[in-house]
């Protein structure tokens, strides 16, 4: 006997002997209950960190369960992570000089591609040598084949539904990464910045934003404020900073009437409750703020400048033609941040795809108000049931590469306007209505949350049907209660 406990050669000896022997690959067997746990895929980009040594909690439930003789799956996988892991290259290219637009989109996908595959390796490795019992017969990676062509489906079924839809809206969008964001992804943080008191005609209106006056195309007030009632309706000429310009006053119940003065500028391209009122009143949009951050070519010699330079330059030249009433220089309020970068979110108009989250909230909350879903601790019940109760509908598009590319095609030859023909991944040959073959598909990629949202059952059918009907629904899903929102109700939405 060795003097020494040698811990690399014995755990390594005893896991290849365990896994070769085929203990951690449970056999069907209808006479005995399984207990399934579908382990939460690590991002593929790369080494595990310490959080994952938590992945002893399902051991342990795994070893005991199998020792009472159920039918015990742990299976592994591991998560493209989308934006998380473009994110992650690009900080790699920026090291070396470089940066996503040296390449094509082709080239880009290939260099992710092989980054990923070799985190992969390292990780599996990771979880052999913490000794976790999974079985690595069946493993799976979200952008296996099998997998891409399960949320293929699940897409065209949802499209098939009536769940989904394409709309030019207002999204979230961070001009540093290149891409729209849930409003789930958005940090909100408190600042504290200059709130001017602008002269509009015969109001005074405040705002913190002087540089998206160019893109506004009504004024608002409540429909309850008596101090503006006679001038609902009415048109009115605005001092601009390009040229005079008129605007028409509405009346809108979501005018806050204690904020300012009580009257607010509307610039439906550019803020979410702006566009709502735009909607409401047909307003046109003026986009004035474009996607790489500066300001469009509808802002004269503002044009190509970056937001904050331009917030300041505007309000210098405002102050200048005594266009600005007063100044509060300290207004605290909550600003929208992009959660991995920190630049500020800019809500712009992008066409996107949609998923209507009503008729799968709905079945969720039932589910969990009847225990068929139980939480541990509980608490964590009341907060399911509150963020099902309070999604908006579902952004799935996102401007990168790295991911599933969405399977839909518009005919250029019947423009842009035309309908868009939704697959299950397979290239249409022709278009619908007029026959033409100029076909050219979606560039976006879904939101990497719309795939994981889909992984328990996804990675238990590309295995084998008769895997999904004995192993399916799992058992046990433990994970960290900051992706309950993110994660844990999208697997519910989208699993029932």
């Amino acid at each position: 006997m060795d003097k020494v406990y040698k811990h690399q050669e014995v755990e390594k000896k005893w896991y290849s002997f365990w896994e070769k022997k085929g203990y951690f690959t449970p056999k069907i067997n209808p006479s005995k209950k399984p207990f399934t746990i579908i382990l939460p895929p690590p991002n593929a980009n790369a080494d595990l960190h310490l959080g994952h040594a938590m992945y002893v909690i399902e051991d342990i439930m795994i070893r005991y369960h199998r020792m009472l003789g159920s039918s015990t799956l742990w299976l592994p996988g591991t998560d493209h992570a989308g934006f998380e892991t473009q994110y992650v290259f690009e900080k790699h290219l920026t090291k070396e000089g470089k940066s996503r637009f040296d390449y094509n989109r082709e080239e880009l996908y290939k260099m992710i591609w092989d980054f990923v595959q070799n985190n992969r390796g390292n990780m599996e490795n990771q979880l052999r040598r913490l000794g976790f019992s999974l079985d690595w017969t069946k493993q799976v990676f979200t952008l296996d084949e099998k997998v891409i062509k399960i949320v293929y489906k699940t897409f065209k079924k949802l499209h098939n539904d009536g769940l989904l839809y394409r709309s030019k809206r207002l999204v979230n969008y961070c001009t540093k990464c290149g891409t729209g964001f849930s409003d789930l992804e958005v940090k909100y943080v408190e600042r504290i910045d200059p709130l001017y008191y602008l002269k509009y005609g015969p109001f005074i209106l405040a705002t913190t934003r002087p540089e998206t006056k160019f893109g506004d195309t009504a004024v608002a007030v409540h429909p309850s404020d008596k101090r503006y009632k006679n001038y609902v309706g009415k048109e009115f000429e605005v001092k601009g900073l390009l040229e005079d310009f008129k605007l028409s006053v509405i009346a809108d119940e979501a005018v806050d009437p204690k904020f300012g003065t009580g009257v607010v500028k509307v610039t439906p391209a550019h803020d979410v409750t702006d566009f709502e009122m735009g909607l409401r009143h047909k307003l046109p949009m003026k986009q004035v703020i474009g996607y790489n951050g500066r300001l469009t070519d509808l802002t004269g010699p503002y044009h190509g400048m970056k937001v904050m330079a331009a917030r300041i330059k505007v309000a210098e030249d405002l102050k200048a033609k005594g266009l600005i009433d007063h100044i509060n220089e300290k207004y605290t309020h909550n600003v929208g941040t992009c959660y991995k970068c920190g630049n500020v979110i800019e809500p712009l108009p992008l066409p996107q795809w949609y998923v209507r989250v009503k008729p799968l909230t709905d079945p969720a909350i039932k589910a969990i108000r009847e225990k068929s879903i139980v939480f541990t601790p509980k608490r964590f019940e009341k907060t399911a049931i509150q963020w099902l109760s309070n999604f908006h509908d579902w952004n799935i598009s996102r401007q990168i590469v790295w991911g599933i590319r969405i399977p839909a095609w518009q005919c250029i030859d019947c423009g842009i306007e035309s309908d868009w023909i939704v697959t299950e991944g397979n290239t249409p040959s022709s278009c619908p209505k007029c026959k033409g073959k100029n076909l050219i598909q979606d560039p976006d990629t879904f939101d990497t949350w719309f795939s994981s949202g889909q992984w328990p059952f996804a990675t238990l059918q590309v295995n084998s049907m008769k895997n999904y009907e004995y192993f399916y629904p799992t058992s046990v899903m433990e994970t960290g209660y900051d992706i309950l929102p993110w994660w844990v109700c999208r697997m519910i939405m989208l699993g029932l």
